[in-house]
């Protein structure tokens, strides 16, 4: 498993952190999304091998927002 910190623009609100949040969850390979609208980010989980940056950045701009850039979690 493989965590990366997604830095996301374009959230102002609590409806916005469901509807990513969703978005990413829908995703098969990844096992936890969690969105947080103060750091304008999400945390994914994610098998590596059926999932890949482009995948996440595809359904984060689907619902209407930005990925500015991906990040190893430590």
């Amino acid at each position: 498993m493989t965590t990366r910190v997604i830095r996301i623009e374009g959230m102002s609100c609590g409806h916005c952190v469901n509807w990513l949040s969703q978005a990413l969850a829908k995703i098969d390979g990844v096992e936890t999304a969690k969105v947080d609208l103060e750091g304008q980010q999400a945390r994914v989980s994610f098998d590596e091998v059926r999932v890949t940056n482009e995948m996440m950045a595809d359904a984060i701009e689907k619902a209407g927002y930005s990925a500015v850039e991906f990040i190893d979690a430590v």
